[in-house]
């Protein structure tokens, strides 16, 4: 078999409903109205409060104000990327999220949404805070297909493969079950946790 280089996973954010709806129809849970997705997101207001908090007092991020009324919350923290005199290589890290989940839906905030996402602040801090990587699922699970991760592979020979990944590892579906059912109900949790343990419905491979 050729020789396959890649980089890490990078994360992707789109509010395309068409988007979503294919990744409905691939895990079995149906893309519902607009005010169902609203209550399950009020429903783990929580829940991203919590995350909010833990960041905060553990982590060192501090709130942005005044905080626009439409965000749930507004937080910061100084870059970790340091160049070797110890000056920071970017801006602080800011993470924004809505008090709404119509908010990822508007057509003139998009750009504001993907400076977010498609900062480095998941990429570089998914795998070592824990709020980040139960930030990132959470949003998988209540708006799948909205943020995906992609892994882009060069096979020799073959050209670029892109596998995406919608859903969080099942483990995580499962070692958070009490949380997940207290939002979406037992129905809409066994469905969850079939999709995220299937390999073929939560990642879908294409060509780039």
């Amino acid at each position: 078999m050729p020789a396959v280089t890649s980089p890490p996973p990078q994360l992707f954010f789109s509010n395309d409903i068409a988007t979503m709806d294919e990744w409905a129809k691939r895990t079995g849970i149906p893309l519902t109205t607009a005010e169902a997705l609203g209550t399950n997101y009020a429903r783990a207001r929580r829940w991203l409060l919590s995350i909010r908090a833990s960041l905060v007092q553990e982590h060192g991020w501090r709130d942005v104000t005044p905080l626009d009324n439409r965000l749930l919350f507004d937080i910061e923290c100084p870059t970790p990327y340091r160049s070797p005199r110890g000056l920071p290589r970017s801006p602080n890290m800011r993470l924004q999220i809505p008090i709404n989940a119509s908010s990822f839906f508007s057509r003139e905030r998009r750009v504001q949404w993907e400076m977010v996402f498609h900062s480095a602040l998941f990429p570089g801090l998914r795998h070592t805070v824990p709020a980040v990587a139960d930030l990132l699922h959470l949003l998988q699970c209540l708006l799948t297909g909205m943020v995906v991760l992609i892994k882009e592979e060069q096979v020799p020979g073959e050209g670029v493969y892109r596998t995406i990944r919608g859903l969080p590892p099942v483990e995580w579906v499962s070692s958070h079950e009490t949380a997940l059912i207290d939002i979406f109900g037992p129905s809409h949790y066994r469905q969850l946790f079939r999709a995220a343990s299937d390999t073929r419905v939560a990642f879908k491979l294409e060509r780039a």
